[in-house]
This record gives C-alpha cells, structure tokens and sequence, in this order.
C-alpha cells in the first residue's frame, strides 16, 4: 500500500509535504491510497464493496456517503484504521445533535494537523502574543491542538478551557485585563458574552483589554456576527472550523478568509436534498474524503454543515477554496420555494439596537419563532414593530418575537462548555433550534 504521508516521518519532512504544491495527478495517487487503506484496514470500509481505485477525481461521486449516523453506530472503534498501540489521541464529539462520534490519531496524524494549523495562524500570531485558549480540552482535539500551535510558533498560552470551577468567565476576564492578553480563543458566543460581562463590571473591552485578535471556533460565524463582534471588541475577528472526526478542517488567513485545508481532504458540496454534487460557488453540505489519514480514514463523510463556497483568488495568496460556515443544514427553514437558514437573520437582528446580540431561532415551514433578551432602557414595543416588520419581509412568513429573562438564560449560557447548544429558558415551539 502506498505510504498515506509519501515516506514523511520527521517534523521537517511532513512540513515539507504540506508546503509541496499538489499537482492534480499526485492529489489522485494521494486519494487512492487513502482509499486503499480504509477498505483494506477499518472494519467498518471493509464491508463496503464499492471502494476501489479511480481513474479520475471526478470519479468520487461514484461512492456513497459515510454519515454521522455510521460513526454513532460502529462507536467507538469500528473505523479505526491502525492497530490500537499506534493511536497517539482520542477524542469524542460533545454529542450537540444526538449521539457521540469518536475521533483518533495517530503520531503522524497528529503532527500534520499541527502543523497545517500553525502554517495558517503564523500569518495572524507572534512571539509577541500571549493567548486565552476559552476552549474545551476534555475529550476534545481542539484545546491540545491550539497548545502545540502556539508551541511552535512561540505564543504564550493562558490554557483557560471552558465551563470549570477553577476559571470561570470572571476569572477569565480578570485574567485578560491583568495579564495583557492579545489574543482570545473562544465560541462566538462566548465573546459576546465576555463583553456584556466586562460592561457589567463597567469596563469597556476596547479601552480596558488589549485583545485584539479572537479566533472563533465551536460554532458558526456569520459574516454579520464577525462584524459585530469586531465592532464590540475593536479587534480583529477569525474563524477556525473543525470537527472531532477530522481535526481542522478549514482555516483562516490573514484577510479574515476561511480556507479549506485542501492539503489533508478532498472537498465536495452537495445539495443536502438530493446529494448530487454542486458546482464551485455552491451553498451545500460539506462532504470531505481524508487525503492524510491513517487511524481514522473517511470516504465522503458528511458533515452535516452548511457552506457556502468561493473558488476566487484571496488577497492573501492561499489558493485554497473560501467557504462561509453557515451552520447545521438541520437549521434550513422555510418552505421548499423560500428555504433559508437561520443565520441569514444575523444580519437583521444584530443591526437592531433594542435587543441583546444572543437570542434563539427556530422554525419550520410556516413560523419562525425568535427567543431575544430585550436591551436594557430600549421601547420593546417599538422595537418588536420594527424587528416584526424586517424579518417578516425577509422570512416571508409570520415571525413570533418572545422576550425572555437576561439573567436566567446568560446564567445557562455561563455554566455550558458549548454556549451555542443552550436552549432558551422558554421552549420554542418546533425542535429545530440552535443558539445564534
């Protein structure tokens, strides 16, 4: 079988084969291989009788699909690829949409994430950084990762995680005010937050802090929220996207682009109705095949997430595909003539200044209903009329604006590893729910 990492064991040598450009015939030799190594090494690709090897990369769509409901059921071990001594990590999803998914690496698997993610983050931090990592480390890739990141490109690390007794968000904020911090790793909802909280204590995070950069992971980030984010804290706003099963798989870059990591994955968008296979450009479901990876090989796995693509040359010099992360595809709303997802409404409801920048959507063909914490001194009346009126014009469908408890729900919120998986405190009235 030929070598996942073409002969690259040394930190230099798999450094060098990130760097190396891809000529499309040596990314097909690549893909074979990793296709040749999940049939004939993970219990669960042997029994598909489909995988062979292809003559071209379009030849992908030929196979089905790997989905989170194959990973759920062979738990824990039924798509490890490697003999169980040679796993270096393993990690399980915090189970947001139902089940747990488990992830493992081995030492080469390892290594080539770090250093992908630290070949894209050294265009953003120095040696001149000190970083709040505000994400879980228990039974998770993504803390571990960051430290490594910041190992080799010399940035010191105040490893704060997430949801513990010893550093809670007020700890952590007194932290980022005391020690300096410039750079803050968190969920999107956790920034925002962190704000409101500093405003409680009557600190302005502009003045007060010296964070001028947040990387946000953990949840999507609309192009409204990272704008608004970056007006709350004065700092410079970045998304990174990962997924237990696959580590990092897209990356941001220093014009504030998020790029596919087009080394270690061969990336496909589908229609999340009828999984044909979308044009460049394309709003779909991310489908990913693993180019690098041998513990836990994956044959066009679907995410699940909504992304939106662009193939146009960034600023920034990386040629890799742009994507939005848009969300959950379950989060698509409407009817089939007006389907959208409900991070569209970022856009409206983050420009209004009547109400906090957390609240809950949900909907379904017909209503959308809205859970919103109403800003402190503003006329809800008015405020309703005006949010009713914008929403209902955009969702085309009758929209249902119910005010709730600030305290009561920042309270959740605080005491969440994922603030983004909080319901709000009054249940809505359709499953389909997710925290914006």
């Amino acid at each position: 079988m030929r070598d996942l990492y073409n002969g690259a064991d040394s930190p230099q040598q798999l450094l060098a084969a990130l760097l190396e450009p891809q000529a499309p015939r040596e990314r097909l030799a690549r893909l074979n291989a990793s296709v040749a190594h999940a049939a004939a090494a993970s219990p669960f690709y042997r029994r598909w009788p489909t995988l062979h090897a292809l003559d071209s990369l379009d030849e992908l769509a030929s196979f089905g699909f790997t989905c989170k409901e194959d990973l759920r059921a062979e738990y824990p071990y039924g798509l490890l690829a490697v003999a169980p001594e040679r796993l270096t990590r393993y990690a399980e999803s915090t189970g947001t949409t139902g089940g747990v998914n488990a992830g493992f690496v081995t030492a080469r698997d390892w290594k080539t994430n770090n250093f992908c993610v630290a070949l894209a983050w050294a265009e953003l931090l120095g040696r001149h950084d000190i970083m709040a990592v505000a994400v879980p480390y228990e039974l998770s890739y993504v803390g571990a990762d960051i430290d490594r990141v910041a190992e080799l490109l010399g940035v010191s690390v105040l490893a704060v995680g997430t949801n513990n007794k010893l550093c809670p968000w007020t700890r952590l904020l007194a932290l980022l005010r005391s020690h300096k911090v410039t750079t803050l790793v968190c969920a999107p909802i956790r920034a925002l937050r962190l704000a409101a909280m500093a405003a409680e204590q009557g600190l302005d995070v502009r003045r007060d802090l010296a964070v001028r950069r947040i990387v946000c992971m953990g949840e999507a980030l609309s192009p409204a929220r990272k704008a608004h984010i970056e007006r709350l804290w004065g700092a410079s706003v970045y998304n990174h996207y990962g997924m237990t099963e696959a580590m990092a798989v897209a990356l941001p870059c220093s014009q504030g682009q998020l790029h596919l990591a087009e080394q270690r994955f061969v990336f496909e968008v589908i229609d999340p109705g009828s999984a044909a296979v979308l044009a460049p450009g394309s709003t779909g479901e991310l489908v990913l095949t693993t180019l690098a990876q041998e513990a836990m090989p994956l044959v066009r796995y679907r995410s699940g997430d909504l992304v939106r693509t662009d193939s146009s040359p960034c600023a920034c010099g990386n040629p890799h595909t742009r994507i939005v992360h848009l969300g959950r595809v379950q989060d698509l709303i409407g009817t089939p003539a007006r389907r959208f997802h409900i991070s569209e409404l970022d856009e409206i409801l983050l420009a209004e200044a009547g109400i906090e920048p957390i609240y809950s959507v949900q909907g379904d063909a017909s209503h959308v209903a809205i859970h919103l914490i109403p800003a402190a001194g503003s006329d809800w009346h008015g405020t309703r009329a005006r949010l009713n009126a914008a929403l209902e014009a955009y969702c085309r469908m009758p929209v249902e604006l119910v005010p709730i408890d600030r305290q009561e729900w920042y309270q959740r919120i605080d005491n969440r590893s994922k603030p983004g998986t909080v319901p709000a405190p009054a249940l809505p009235l359709s499953t389909k729910e997710t925290m914006q």
